[in-house]
């Protein structure tokens, strides 16, 4: 929330007078993707304004005007999340399923790629410019829904959470004190 109130307080804005809540749900790390979505249902319930939810592969290929991209996300272990998009008329459709890929492998995409700064792409990455951040980029695209959906705040995870609960019992008995 101190997150929230700082941009809230750089934009000039009180939460008061917010109208929506737009946020990504993933993919990305497992956490962060729970948070965003746990603090724009918070928030938008807590001001009885509308939210909606879109995937950070959207949010980053809506950054740019080029009429193809494929739009990256980093990923874990040298890995990034794709997808590639188009442009149709005012809309951003995806081309394929999201996947997860090696990070090198971008260097050989056929399409421009769109990532967010600070991502480290090899030398020689087809770049499409982004003159716009991930931020304006979703307030573009909720500005262009017309019924935010509540609903479309649901995680998109890729891969599986970095920890799991175990699928069988461990070979030793129970402690006595567990109830």
């Amino acid at each position: 929330m101190a997150g929230v109130d700082l941009l809230l307080r750089a934009a000039g804005l009180e939460r008061a007078g917010l109208e929506g809540v737009v946020a990504t749900r993933g993919p990305g790390s497992f956490t962060g993707v729970r948070v965003a979505l746990a603090t724009a249902q918070g928030l938008a319930l807590a001001l009885g304004i509308p939210t909606h939810g879109y995937s950070s592969l959207l949010a980053q290929a809506a950054r740019t005007d080029v009429p193809e991209c494929l739009a990256a996300q980093p990923a874990r272990r040298g890995s990034v999340y794709v997808q590639p998009f188009a442009r149709r008329e005012s809309r951003i459709e995806a081309l394929e399923d999201p996947r997860i890929v090696a990070v090198a492998s971008l260097l050989e995409s056929r399409l421009p790629v769109v990532a967010p700064v600070g991502l480290v792409l090899p030398p020689g990455t087809p770049m499409a410019p982004a003159p716009i951040g991930p931020a304006e980029a979703l307030l573009h695209l909720l500005a262009r829904e017309e019924h935010p959906d509540p609903g479309t705040l649901t995680p998109l995870y890729l891969e599986p959470p970095p920890a799991m609960q175990p699928t069988r019992r461990p070979p030793w008995p129970p402690s006595p004190k567990a109830s």
